[in-house]
């Protein structure tokens, strides 16, 4: 990770908040209610198996801000939301 703290630590700088932010562009509130922090929508894709691609596009439909997707093999339904 590229901030100072480590990924078990509670972030208690606001700079440390930024820089958190700026490597997790991508905010996904699972179908079991969990939120997780993405770096990428490849890595998004390989958690949620919804291809990146998909994700990208219905994200373009909603004005690049935030899409809601659905996984084919699970109908398991995210919520993505871009932080940047």
């Amino acid at each position: 990770m590229s901030y100072n703290e480590t990924e078990t630590d509670f972030i208690t700088r606001e700079e440390n908040m930024e820089k958190y932010i700026k490597v997790n562009k991508y905010l996904v509130i699972k179908a079991d209610k969990s939120v997780e922090a993405y770096s990428s929508l490849r890595q998004i894709q390989r958690d949620i198996l919804v291809d990146a691609s998909t994700i990208s596009k219905k994200m373009k439909e909603n004005g690049g801000d935030h899409c809601i997707c659905v996984s084919k093999p699970m109908n398991y339904v995210f919520y993505i939301k871009k932080l940047t």
